[in-house]
């Protein structure tokens, strides 16, 4: 009986796997792009759909706009829009959610199917669930660092572009088609919310939330001064760039100074892992008295737990700031 059980299990969730995979392959490839659609992203313009583009947003598109409206104007759905937007990830906020919980079922009903056990589907369901997580917490992170390093380079086009005697926009358009991404794709943005209504400390006020650094709020600040009460905005740029020159040059040196500290860290963390797998290949059997069912699972947790407090706290001590 308990082996028919399983098998009706293992066929519903194998169902539900396939049903999540193919679900959001569908909002990543049939997602609407007319023009139209962007104009009400990016600035909220109200406009008139035609018969074509209405049939073509039925059935599971408006589903989509229902957890839309459903989402909209909580605190985490606009902390989740935000970053993907600072990843540049062109997904809305409900198609993410609907790609996140299909991963995670496929990856609960790969574990169960394997495993045959709850705790198995459970465990490849958070695995599943971590994973796009995962990889939009590590291109938000590498974009934003990418664009900090680029500021430099921002400084330096705009300065020489003021010099010459072009206006800011003009300077920011020039940064917009002479550097590499991410700095190009931001400031392009910029210059499209100003051209749909922003002002333009609002949307220089938009990138700093996006990018999330501090020596762009500074040169942020220093060009709404400027263009409220006026100035000299290139040399105080030019001062800016020196400042964030020697703060990159003084990171440099402290990142040198603590190289070992960090390796010595990394390998504290990394040497139970190696151990562990050792042992295992050794002594399987000694090995999975740890998973056994009873108090002995708390060992690995806690010891898991312990590890990430460990090598928290190592980083932060090796962490200076500038």
């Amino acid at each position: 009986m308990s082996t028919v059980v399983n098998a009706l299990i293992a066929g519903l969730v194998s169902t539900l796997a396939v049903v999540a995979f193919f679900v959001g392959i569908y909002v990543v490839v049939e997602r609407p792009g007319d023009l139209s659609d962007r104009l009400e992203t990016y600035a909220a313009v109200a406009y008139q759909k035609d018969g074509e583009a209405g049939k073509r947003r039925k059935g599971f598109a408006r589903l989509l706009e229902q957890l839309d409206r459903l989402l909209s104007g909580q605190a985490v759905t606009q902390r989740l829009a935000l970053q993907l937007a600072q990843a540049n990830v062109r997904t809305t906020v409900p198609e993410f959610l609907v790609i996140l919980f299909s991963v995670g079922v496929v990856g609960g009903a790969i574990a169960f199917v394997i495993q045959r056990q709850f705790v198995s589907g459970v465990g490849g369901a958070v695995i599943g669930l971590a994973v796009p997580w995962f990889v939009l917490q590590r291109k938000r992170s590498k974009r934003i660092n990418a664009f900090h390093d680029q500021l430099v380079d921002v400084l330096a086009l705009v300065v020489g572009s003021l010099r010459g005697g072009h206006a800011l926009l003009t300077a920011l358009d020039l940064v917009s088609k002479e550097l590499p991404p991410p700095a190009s794709e931001e400031f392009s943005r910029v210059l499209r919310e100003i051209g749909y209504g922003l002002s333009q400390s609002e949307a220089l006020n938009n990138l700093v939330v996006r990018m999330e650094t501090d020596d762009l709020q500074l040169v942020v600040t220093a060009v709404n001064i400027s263009h409220e009460v006026g100035g000299n905005l290139s040399m105080v740029l030019e001062k800016i760039a020196e400042t964030i020159r020697e703060r990159i040059r003084l990171q440099g040196e402290i990142r040198v100074l603590t190289t070992q500290q960090r390796l010595t860290t990394y390998l504290l963390v990394a040497l139970p892992f190696v151990l562990a797998t050792i042992m295992a290949v050794i002594n399987p059997q000694w090995m999975m008295r740890l998973v056994q069912p009873g108090p002995v699972r708390l060992i690995p947790i806690v010891a898991l737990v312990f590890e990430g407090l460990g090598f928290f706290i190592a980083q932060r001590l090796t962490r200076i700031e500038v």
